[in-house]
């Protein structure tokens, strides 16, 4: 699990750069930071979506089809972009803070959080997976009809 976690962490990073090189142009541009955020988390979050799914959690959850975990993945990344959101605007509105650093520090706030939610739902091995990874290699190809 700390390879896992290792790996999505590398990936939440490029992630940050993503959404930072989404983010910044579109605040630059005049776009209210908020909506640059949500742009931003949008573009950001199906990047990270294809690599945890081709490197970090390659191969876990095979019960689930790829549509299903992007969309599990989407709505835990939402629920973290709400997270993200109130972070963001607490530093900048309350504290002041610049919001290119403030937008830097809330989204590495949320990648625990984010990793825990899918590490526990979107790339869960079902219990027969589970079970199967537990046997020894004479059980599980053992057949009890022979």
């Amino acid at each position: 699990m700390l390879i896992m976690l290792a790996k999505f962490l590398l990936v939440g990073v490029s992630g940050v750069g993503v959404n930072l090189a989404v983010y910044l142009p579109l605040t630059y541009a005049g776009v209210h930071y908020l909506l640059a955020a949500v742009i931003s988390f949008a573009v950001a979050v199906t990047s990270n979506f294809f690599w945890n799914l081709v490197w970090t959690f390659r191969g876990r959850a095979a019960d689930k089809t790829t549509r299903q975990k992007y969309i599990i993945f989407v709505i835990i990344s939402g629920l973290n972009l709400g997270v993200n959101l109130l972070i963001l605007r607490l530093l900048v509105e309350t504290l002041g803070m610049k919001d290119s650093w403030a937008q830097l520090l809330a989204v590495g706030c949320t990648g625990i959080l984010n990793f825990s939610m899918n590490y526990a739902v979107t790339f869960r091995e079902s219990r027969k997976t589970k079970r199967k990874e537990n046997q020894a290699p004479y059980e599980t190809s053992y057949h009890p009809n022979l």
